[in-house]
């Protein structure tokens, strides 16, 4: 073991403080509202294993990443260093030791960093491990992503009894390994989801493992057990050119080791992670489907939380999820709805509604891997296309449908904040329940599906498509691990930007641009964002195939070129495609209305926004949605005992109040009343997959 091999001199992560505040990323507020991960068999599609994963994350860097391949020199070691999502999630400083040998993105060098950020002090790796001699190129982004071999990864944070046993070393504990630390020493080495898993596994458990609940490590201990059981456990779809697979894991009960289960994806099958162990009883006598690390059962004996002797199925997802976190609303006192199986159940809906479940049932916190299955067999084979679209699911069409809430305003905004702490009512009153939790959020900081194609070469059949910001109103632009080998870098477009400063030459910033601006008037905008997604997406899978052909007949030399020509292209493309798009759509809706130009070019409005019916009704009795600003009563009259004079006088202002009034009506029972543009009909109905 390597963990008391601390500070190599000169070799560092890099701590970077942005000038814009004072405050660093481990003091941030914890959001906790998870990731969802996909991951889809071969037979499931037109042949490729698709892997997915939504980074539902506010604050997390959003750049995509591409790490070469390395050769390393035998003897040398790996540094292992704390997971960070925040940007700069790494930098790397200048010198390197020569006992350490690793590979590393060309932005992670500070000489990269964006304007407005500066260098503090330099953060030491927490440990190293023996180093091997080629590790292999992959796309990086919060976690590694893709390799070259088309290995790929999805994440998805989980609950765990145990996930506050977990302390990194860099706080006290014993624990080497995060889980985005461990997802990228898999894409580096290996080329299958088997030898990923092991691989993951065996590192946990030999070198310690710690979860994502960041804000609460102090002094070797978890300050709140809450988060520290939300955040403790992990799971990951894994997928290579022939198996999909789903792995678990959580610290072991003395926080220097790991327990951990995988179960493969049947090839004709789909599964999905939403914050929760989906893993439930494991056969270990069938090593085709299933693995296990081998203190799992030991760890669940020690514990109390399984008898050993086998009147009790070993049940994985029962034993080691916790009863707290993301089963339930930000607080553990309040009751109500769970945030997580439902996104399991609008999925395995939408791809095979064949199959009946209750989306209802299974919200219980110690059973919904009964009442949900592990995966489904779609109705019919999913296309990159279909991904897309369970990845911008907001329940449309369906009672959980978030833009026909109150909350969402009269124009169905899908987006929802944070609810307070604090009750807005009175001391004896508390909130009961929370806000569905969509597939989609505003605060992705990003959606990847990755295909694996096993009738292509590797440099031309691994690729991902890349979503910045929130699915629902962004564009998928493809990213190959191959596009990048010649000169060891990503387009601008996808490769550059922070949170903190607005990038024009960042795909990310026009996307966020088109989704806060639709999202205020979403029954009204998304018409016009799902034509340009389709539009968009259209285009670039035409000029894939067209660059993919190219490559096929040429040379492996040549078609590198080939690909980062495409590469430079397509991403150019996406952005300039949705800054004009965003452009567009405020030129032709504003103010609440929609602009035409008339005869003679002047511009003239052809519909209003109008307020739906069902929306007003919520304002109250007849009329009290508008009767309220006549006066502070909301009546029409105001009674007064003041003297003839004063009365008067008052009437002769009441009388300008009065035409005020009368305006004030008249403007608001017209955008009642307005109606919509011809022909203009809600897109985002539920559907199912088409035949």
């Amino acid at each position: 073991m390597f963990n008391a091999l601390l500070g190599f001199a000169g070799l560092a992560q890099v701590l970077v403080l942005p000038l814009f505040s004072a405050a660093t990323s481990f003091e941030a507020p914890f959001y906790g509202q998870g990731c969802t991960a996909i991951a889809v068999g071969k037979d499931a599609t037109e042949g490729s294993v698709m892997v997915s994963h939504g980074n539902d994350c506010p604050t997390c860097d959003f750049r995509v990443a591409y790490v070469p391949h390395a050769d390393h020199a035998e003897g040398t070691h790996a540094p292992v260093w704390i997971d960070f999502d925040d940007y700069p999630r790494f930098v790397v400083a200048d010198s390197i030791d020569a006992d350490a040998s690793f590979s590393t993105a060309k932005i992670y060098e500070s000489s990269h960093l964006e304007p407005g950020y500066e260098i503090t002090t330099q953060r030491p790796p927490m440990g190293y491990i023996p180093q091997v001699p080629h590790t292999y190129a992959y796309v990086d982004g919060a976690y590694g992503i893709m390799n070259e071999h088309g290995l790929s990864i999805g994440e998805s944070t989980c609950d765990a009894r145990l996930g506050q046993r977990g302390i990194p070393i860099e706080f006290g504990g014993n624990a080497l390994f995060g889980i985005a630390q461990l997802s990228r020493f898999a894409l580096q080495r290996c080329k299958t989801a088997r030898c990923a898993v092991q691989l993951m596994g065996d590192l946990a458990v030999e070198h310690g493992y710690y979860g994502a609940n960041r804000p609460e490590w102090a002094e070797g201990k978890m300050k709140t057990k809450l988060v520290g059981e939300a955040e403790g456990g992990e799971a990951l779809t894994i997928g290579d050119k022939k198996e999909a697979w789903v792995f678990n894991i959580c610290p072991d009960d003395t926080g220097t080791s790991a327990v951990w289960v995988a179960q493969r994806v049947p090839d004709d099958e789909v599964t999905a992670v939403t914050n929760t162990f989906t893993i439930g009883e494991i056969d270990l006598s069938d090593p085709d489907y299933f693995m296990a690390s081998e203190n799992v059962f030991d760890v669940a004996a020690r514990e109390g939380l399984w008898d050993k002797d086998g009147k009790v199925p070993f049940d994985f997802a029962q034993i080691f999820r916790s009863t707290d976190g993301h089963s339930l609303p930000s607080s553990p006192e309040r009751k109500g709805i769970m945030l997580r199986d439902r996104r399991r159940w609008v999925i395995f809906h939408t791809v095979a509604p064949s199959v009946v479940l209750d989306p209802y049932k299974q919200h219980a916190w110690d059973d919904s891997d009964k009442y949900l299955p592990f995966s489904v067999k779609p109705d019919h084979k999913l296309t990159e296309r279909d991904v897309f679209r369970i990845h911008r699911d907001i329940y449309q069409d369906t009672p959980f449908d978030i833009t026909k809430k109150a909350v969402g305003g009269p124009f169905g905004d899908p987006y929802r904040g944070i609810i307070p702490q604090e009750s807005p009512f009175n001391d004896s009153e508390e909130w009961n329940g929370s806000f569905e939790r969509t597939v989609a959020q505003l605060w992705t900081s990003y959606t990847t599906i990755t295909q694996s194609r096993d009738w292509l070469p590797d440099h031309i059949g691994s690729r991902v498509w890349f979503g910045p910001h929130s699915a629902v109103t962004s564009a998928f632009t493809p990213v190959y691990p191959g596009a990048a080998k010649l000169s060891g870098r990503f387009p601008k477009a996808i490769e550059s930007g922070s949170l903190l400063k607005f990038n024009e030459d960042s795909y990310w910033w026009w996307v966020t641009l088109v989704a806060n601006y639709a999202g205020r008037f979403y029954s009204v905008s998304i018409d016009m964002v799902q034509d340009a997604q389709a539009s968009l997406e259209e285009s670039l899978l035409d000029m894939t195939k067209k660059a993919e052909d190219i490559a096929l007949a040429q040379s492996k030399e040549d078609a590198f070129a080939t690909l980062e020509k495409m590469q430079k292209e397509v991403s150019e493309f996406s952005l300039a495609q949705w800054r004009a798009f965003f452009f567009q759509m405020v030129t032709n809706f504003h103010d609440g209305m929609f602009f035409e130009a008339g005869e003679e070019g002047s511009a003239m409005v052809s519909s209003k926004a109008a307020y739906p019916s069902w929306w007003l009704k919520l304002l109250g009795p007849k009329d009290a949605g508008l009767s309220q600003y006549a006066s502070p009563d909301g009546g029409y009259q105001v009674e007064s005992n003041d003297t003839d004079t004063d009365k008067k006088e008052k009437d002769e202002g009441l009388g300008v109040k009065g035409v005020l009034l009368i305006a004030t009506l008249s403007a608001l029972v017209g955008l009642g009343f307005g109606y919509w543009e011809a022909g203009r009909h809600n897109k985002a109905g539920y559907q199912t997959i088409p035949q």
